[in-house]
């Protein structure tokens, strides 16, 4: 690795020294993911009819923006000065940066867990937005406590370190070749505190993952009484059809979400297995960390951006039929189109009576 295509200082030992285009890759990708996040937020913030969703979808928008800017847009900028391409900082920033970065990375999978949790409730359990009320501030609280209560104690252990784009807790020792409590400057016995918390990390993605199984199951399940109990009448199949197709939307949002989450949790998971093995990390590896990691705001946009846009396409056809069935018999009708207009306004109003007013129903 040519030392000055990389502006390390580091560059025989330090694992973490990459390529500078590496660096600028995710600041790209990071303002990208701000920049989603803030409109998904402006669009939370002016709902008209804010639910438990909104809010936690607008909780996770402010959790990426923070993470985006300061993990991936700032990024290397508040590192040591020689660590890394674009580093200009010191201890002081580094600690600062790392102390933000692990409330985040705490914090974000957390949330994904309270939007699953969130998804099981209304799906498997059929809770209603009261219920849920009950148990929201939870929801929002519990993952920002548990990221703040980690990074202080990383923070107090001296255990950020730089890494690849920004300064962290990992299991690695700064500078990279101490060997002692004196010498090691962060980072020493890193071991003893990656593991515990890299845990509680990955419980969060796990969570999620079962969610996934479990939302799945529940609709699959929900989906195979509709057919069993449905009868011939017109409100019946009116009805199965309608909670069919909106049970399915919703658990097809609550995938989406979590895949979102996965995606942006697999490479450095990797970067992390190879690392502990002893080996450098590829180039190839850190692109593709840096064009899928920083944008899960942007995901996260795209998912309610097509939430929205089938509930648009649905009140819009909903009306369209409306307006075509609800037609009342006109003087000067022949009998035929009397008969006509009567019946289809009948087997309107027979369906709509009697729509299903479920959570599930409500969500989609």
């Amino acid at each position: 690795m040519d030392p000055s295509s990389t502006e390390c200082a580091f560059t025989s030992e330090y694992t973490w020294c990459v390529p500078t285009y590496v660096v600028i890759l995710p600041k790209i990708t990071g303002f990208i993911s701000v920049i989603s996040s803030a409109y998904l937020a402006k669009l939370m913030i002016y709902e008209k009819k804010k639910k438990p969703y909104h809010r936690l979808l607008l909780n996770m928008s402010i959790a990426d923006i923070l993470s985006s800017t300061v993990v991936h847009v700032v990024g290397s900028f508040m590192m040591p000065r020689g660590t890394a391409p674009l580093s200009r900082g010191n201890l002081a920033t580094c600690d600062a940066q790392g102390f933000v970065v692990q409330i985040i990375l705490i914090t974000i999978p957390y949330l994904n867990a309270s939007l699953s949790t969130y998804y099981n409730l209304i799906i498997r359990y059929n809770w209603s937005d009261g219920q849920i009320a009950k148990v929201e501030k939870s929801l929002h609280l519990i993952p920002w406590a548990l990221g703040v209560l980690l990074s202080v104690v990383v923070l107090v252990a001296k255990q950020i370190v730089p890494g690849t784009w920004g300064c962290w807790f990992a299991n690695i020792q700064y500078p990279p070749d101490c060997d002692s409590a004196e010498t090691c400057v962060r980072g020493w016995n890193s071991s003893y505190y990656f593991w515990p918390i890299f845990i509680i990390i990955l419980l969060a993605p796990l969570y999620v993952a079962g969610s996934m199984y479990l939302v799945y199951s529940s609709t699959r399940r929900l989906e195979k009484r509709m057919t069993q109990y449905a009868s011939h009448s017109c409100v019946s199949v009116t009805d199965e059809r309608r909670n069919r197709r909106k049970s399915r939307k919703v658990m097809e949002q609550s995938l989406l979400f979590s895949s979102a989450l996965l995606l942006t949790l697999l490479i450095p998971l990797v970067e992390i297995i190879i690392n502990e093995l002893g080996k450098p990390i590829p180039i190839w590896v850190h692109v593709v960390f840096a064009l899928t990691n920083p944008l899960q705001g942007f995901y996260n946009l795209l998912i309610h951006l097509r939430r929205r846009s089938g509930q648009s396409k649905i009140r819009e056809v909903s009306k369209r039929l409306s307006r075509m069935l609800r037609r009342e018999p006109k003087e000067g009708d022949t009998p035929q189109q009397q008969m006509t207009a009567v019946t289809t306004t009948a087997v309107t109003m027979c369906a709509t009576e009697k729509v299903s007013t479920s959570p599930v129903e409500a969500e989609a």
